[in-house]
């Protein structure tokens, strides 16, 4: 028996689990769609992302409302130190706090494995706390890393992206997507600007 699928179609286009939750409204500042509006949306997108399991999914409660309410505000935490970062700028140093304070408290209710490449944190993903702590955690190695270099966003709806090509020349978050669209407004504006001079 296979698992039950998705309510939407949660899409995956950023390389990188924090700009795929970034990216869970259509377009900022003006999103007009939002994929996570309550509590059973964000546990559905853990599993969609890989995050937890089927069997794993956070049960929802009303009790979960002010854990649903703080994952929203570190989405737009995180949008507000990656954004700046896709466009060549300083992140938002209110929002850099926010995200060390965060990613704090993800360390201290974090459990710790030894592996053969050393100690690594891991969390219960019973709760939605939980699957914000390893999203703080995952920004924050993100920071750390070379690959902050890469955090781009696209030239057409503004996504977050991690540019993992090997040109390192991504523009949009899915060249089937906004990618088509970019060429043919070009097409369509060539062929405006040649009916114009003919």
């Amino acid at each position: 028996m296979g698992s039950t699928p998705p309510r939407r179609p949660f899409e995956f286009t950023g390389k990188h689990v924090v700009a795929d939750f970034v990216n869970t409204v259509n377009r900022r500042p003006d999103f007009t769609r939002d994929d996570l509006t309550e509590p059973a949306d964000l546990a559905e997108w853990a599993v969609a992302a890989g995050l937890s399991t089927e069997e794993g999914r956070v049960k929802c409660s009303d009790g979960d409302a002010a854990q649903f309410r703080a994952a929203i505000a570190l989405r737009e935490t995180l949008y507000r130190v990656f954004g700046p970062i896709a466009a060549g700028d300083a992140p938002d140093l209110a929002a850099m706090a926010h995200l060390s304070r965060r990613g704090a408290q993800a360390l201290r209710s974090a459990q710790w494995t030894c592996s053969q490449t050393g100690f690594r944190p891991q969390w219960e993903l019973d709760s939605l706390d939980g699957i914000c702590d390893v999203l703080a955690d995952e920004a924050i190695a993100l920071l750390r890393s070379t690959t902050v270099g890469r955090v781009g966003a696209c030239a057409g709806c503004g996504w977050l992206f991690v540019d993992v090509s090997r040109a390192g020349a991504r523009r949009w978050c899915s060249m089937n997507v906004c990618g088509v669209r970019d060429k043919m407004h070009r097409y369509h504006r060539r062929q405006a600007m040649a009916a114009g001079i003919s």
